[in-house]
């Protein structure tokens, strides 16, 4: 019986021996990190991926090991330790470990998270932000966190809240000052709502300290220990108004109303004022017997007087040769100082457009004038001397020819072997504009107003397109 029993006991001592966990902590203040071990003995041993514990995320995994040899057997002793932050009670749970193609099953641990009686006055952490909030609406979100200047740490990580319920982004860069003995760092956010509901909005700042300690082996580790500062808050989302919410106002201006025709006139659209003006439509315009490039929308969001202002910028360039109407653009909103929807609507602009008659034909025929009056006096000469000729002289003459074309012929290959590249032209995208009409010289317009790179499919048209301008003229 005592034989048996001693079997027993040796067993369940090699098999508690062979997997075993532990946490640093079972009792946690709120902020503080735990570490979670495993520790396996084997030949083979398979711990457990995990991402989460708790469902809390895991900051960062560590491995330690040592090898011995028993009767030629190879044994390895494996310690993995994970570190988490809590923010409240919750069990660790059982996880499967495969040691030497056997199944085994860790124990599970119970973690008590408590706060804190004291305060800790060596670092603070503080977030403002409105506690009730409109779908649509951007607020202002300020961030700061306050350490001792006695203090030291390794390292600061802010952790934001992330979800499809709303936009958040950073504005400006992090503001750096001190107020009595704290230095203290400002960040400032847009937070824009997507839907209605409440969220809690839970910011975390992970303080990094350097910690020494000794592991299951007897080697000292230095590992980084987190101290976790937690602000939680509560937000409850509304909606009002299904679109545009603030306070704005709209206008459009040109630089002339008075063009010659072909020639552009340029147009500017402005939004302007408190609210998220990101999200508004690509407007345009439909104005009949007119060519229109519009450039892309330029959006600049600021913050002032604690609130998020916008401005809405887009710029029209407007082609025609027939007077025309820039048509008045609409834009409803909801109105967050007087509570009711607001309609905005642009003045209706006239433009006059001046018919050219460019001069062609006459400066063509004096051309042809004078082009007739050489032929015939090259003509003339030539039946005036026409007997005095020698055929000495032609004979020169017909080598000299022969001699220049080869020269020229063997300049006109090296200028083609060099292969030079095509030069635009000065002023392009106005000596473009009058052409506008021409579908491949619309496209290419609108390349150059919005500053992007033309192929070379596009430089050879150019190069053809003047050329052929220049034999026409």
């Amino acid at each position: 019986m005592s034989g048996k029993l001693f079997l027993f006991l040796n067993i369940l001592f090699i098999n508690l021996f062979a997997l075993s966990v532990k946490v640093d902590k079972e009792h946690v203040i709120k902020g503080d990190s735990v570490i979670y071990s495993i520790t396996a003995e084997g030949s083979d041993i398979e711990f457990p991926k995990l991402k989460k514990i708790a469902g809390y995320k895991i900051e960062s995994v560590s491995t330690s090991q040592s090898i011995s040899i028993i009767n030629g057997n190879f044994k390895t002793l494996i310690t993995k330790s994970y570190i988490f932050t809590p923010l409240h009670s919750c069990v660790i749970p059982s996880y499967k470990v495969i040691i030497d193609n056997k199944v085994k099953y860790t124990k599970k641990i119970n973690i008590k998270v408590v706060k804190s009686n004291k305060k800790n006055k060596d670092f603070k952490l503080e977030v403002f932000i409105p506690s009730k909030m409109f779908v649509g609406y951007p607020y202002v979100i300020k961030i700061k966190f306050y350490q001792k200047t006695s203090v030291d740490f390794d390292n600061l990580q802010l952790v934001l809240p992330r979800s499809d319920d709303y936009e958040l982004k950073q504005i400006g860069n992090e503001k750096d000052y001190y107020e009595k003995m704290y230095k203290v760092a400002e960040v400032k956010y847009i937070l824009v709502p997507k839907k209605q509901k409440v969220i809690d909005f839970i910011v975390k700042l992970k303080i990094g300290f350097i910690k020494q300690i000794v592991d299951e082996f007897g080697f000292i580790q230095t590992k980084t220990r987190y101290k976790t500062l937690i602000d939680d808050k509560k937000i409850k989302i509304k909606r009002i108004y299904n679109g545009l919410i603030g306070d704005f106002k709209m206008s459009f201006s040109v630089d002339k109303k008075k063009v010659d025709a072909k020639k552009p006139v340029n147009g500017l659209l402005k939004i302007y004022g408190y609210g998220y003006l990101n999200n508004v439509s690509n407007i345009h315009l439909n104005i009949p017997n007119t060519a229109i490039y519009d450039n892309k929308v330029d959006i600049n969001t600021t913050i002032k007087n604690n609130k998020v202002y916008s401005e809405y910028r887009k710029n029209f360039v407007i082609l025609a040769d027939k007077n025309y109407t820039i048509p008045p653009i609409n834009l409803s909103y909801y109105s967050i100082n007087r509570k009711k929807e607001i309609n905005l609507t642009t003045l209706p602009i006239k433009i006059t457009v001046k018919s050219t008659k460019l001069p062609f034909q006459s400066i063509n025929t004096k051309n042809n004038q004078k082009y007739q009056e050489k032929i015939q006096v090259v003509t003339h000469t030539k039946i005036k001397y026409k007997f005095k000729i020698n055929y000495l002289y032609i004979i020169l003459a017909f080598i000299i020819g022969l001699l220049l074309g080869i020269i020229w012929y063997l300049i006109k290959c090296k200028d083609l072997l060099k292969n030079k590249k095509f030069e635009l032209p000065k002023n392009l995208y106005q000596k473009l504009l009058p052409y506008a009409d021409n579908p491949k010289i619309k496209e290419i317009l609108n390349k150059l107003y919005n500053k992007e790179k033309l192929t070379k499919s596009d430089k050879e048209f150019i190069k053809g397109f003047f050329n052929e301008n220049k034999r026409s003229s």
